[in-house]
Order: structure tokens, then sequence, then C-alpha cells
């Protein structure tokens, strides 16, 4: 059997994963948080915890995919909730992902997965469900199209583009303390590298990351912990694009968050669960 990470689309893939074995199905990994977490006081950020987990949930699907030729797995929704733990640092977690069910579309075959994180003492921290789209090579192109220029890789060495994905933003309230609106600058090439490399797209990560940002901005949220998140991804914006980002505090703890396009188009919405943390 072929790398698992000869198997998907992922070029580097974007996170440090270490330690991959399967068992019986069940693909166990390692992975070091690298992530800044800025006003999240969990034992890594939300963004971070749904973009090593849905690696981890993408090296599921391989393993549980019987065609073994490289896959380019799309997420289209996604659930991550974390949970209490006693430790306050963690040098690496470890994940746990089995394929719950594969069902066929009228394109392209679902897989829904299941990720459980633990932290370096055993801890349960949080588990993640992953829906996502599996299309090989030519169904990828025909759907999001390739890039003429060269992709661009991560080396070893270079600074990783999720270290940091938090831009500078400038907040208008639509109506104070309760809702707001910003928009960012499009993000070069540069910042997707590790991702497809065949087409570059804007990882949910980055966006979720700035997502995640934005509670801050409201009253009593200088310091706050994301315990739960679902996300639902529509498309993926491009190199360039400028993204329109607005979040309404819909109740004490819970946020929505949408993300459109340049032309309106809606990219991705996260509900979150949050509450304050008194440091």
């Amino acid at each position: 059997m072929e790398s698992l990470f000869e198997l998907i689309g992922e070029s580097a893939p974007y996170v440090e994963v270490y330690d991959v074995a399967v068992d019986n199905g069940v693909v166990h990994s390692k992975f070091r948080p690298e992530q800044q977490r800025y006003a999240e006081t969990t034992l890594m950020s939300c963004s971070e915890g749904l973009r090593t987990m849905a690696v981890h949930g993408v090296l599921a699907c391989a393993a549980a995919n019987p065609i073994k030729s490289k896959h380019y797995y799309l997420a289209t929704k996604a659930d991550i909730q974390v949970f209490p733990v006693q430790a306050t640092t963690a040098n690496f977690f470890r994940c746990v992902g089995r394929v719950d069910r594969i069902e066929r579309s009228k394109r392209f075959p679902l897989y829904t997965v299941t990720v459980t994180c633990f932290t370096d003492g055993g801890e349960r921290y949080a588990v993640t469900e992953v829906e996502c789209a599996g299309l090989n090579e030519e169904e990828f192109v025909k759907l999001k199209g390739a890039d003429a220029a060269p992709a661009v890789a991560l080396v070893p060495g270079q600074h990783s583009p999720y270290l940091e994905p938090v831009r500078p933003m400038r907040i208008e309230w639509m109506k104070p303390g309760e809702a707001l609106r910003t928009t960012l600058d499009g993000f070069r090439r540069e910042d997707f590298a590790g991702h497809f490399a065949i087409r570059a797209m804007c990882p949910v990560s980055i966006l979720g990351g700035n997502a995640c940002s934005l509670l801050r901005h409201f009253p009593g949220f200088d310091a706050y912990q994301i315990t739960k998140c679902v996300l639902t991804c529509n498309r993926a914006s491009l190199p360039g694009e400028s993204l329109h980002l607005s979040c309404v505090r819909e109740r004490a703890d819970h946020f929505m968050v949408t993300a459109h396009n340049s032309e309106g188009k809606l990219l991705a919405t996260f509900h979150m669960d949050a509450r304050a943390h008194r440091l």
C-alpha cells in the first residue's frame, strides 16, 4: 500500500503529522501544535483544531478508499467539540480517525469521518466529524480548474503561512456589541502553500482563523474558549480575492460568522459556542 500522504491532494500536507499507522482501517497519528492562538485560551486555536483534525480525517479517507490513487478530499461540513482537560500545555496531540460511512452522491463519493484528539497525557481533548467529497484528479480539475502557474510548495525551514493566519482588519459595528463586519484583502498564492498543488484555493483554516478572531472584539471577550464550532463550506476563495466577514452574537454564548467573496457569493458559515475566559 502506498504512503497515505501520496494518496491525498495536499502537497505538504500543511500540518506536521508523524508516527502515522493504520490498524484495521483506523488511522493513528500525532502532531505538534504550532499556530498562534491570539485571544483563545484553549490548548490550541479552534481553526488549528479544524485544520489538523481535517488532515487526519483525509488520511482516514485515503485509507478507506478502495481506489489507491491520489484523490482530493473537499470538506463540505465539519463539527468540532472541545472538552475540558486538566492539562495546561501539550507538546503534541495524538489523533485517531476512522471513516464511519461512505455514500455515493450523483457525482462523487461522500465520506463521513470522525477524528478524536487526545493530549500527550491521554486526555480526550476534542472530537471532530468531517464530511467531504472524494474526487480523483480529473474530477477535481473539472470541478475546480487547474492553475497554469507552478504550484507554491512548502520547503523545509520555510515560515509556515498557517502559524499566524489572522490578518489586519478594520472592524465596523452594524449594531454595537451585537453585530460587526470587516473586509480582508486578498491572500497571496504563497499563503496557500502546502494545500492543493494543482489549484491554489484558500484553506478553510486560514479563513477560520480570521473568523474565530472576530469574537475578541465583543465586550467581555478579551480572552475566550470556543467549545464547539459547526462549519459549512460552500466554496473556496481564490488568491487575490477580497473576503467580507460578518459576525453576529445570536446569544450570550453563541456566535455566527459568514464569509462572502467580492461577488457576494457565500464561502462558509461558522456557528460557534464560546465562553469568556477570566484570566
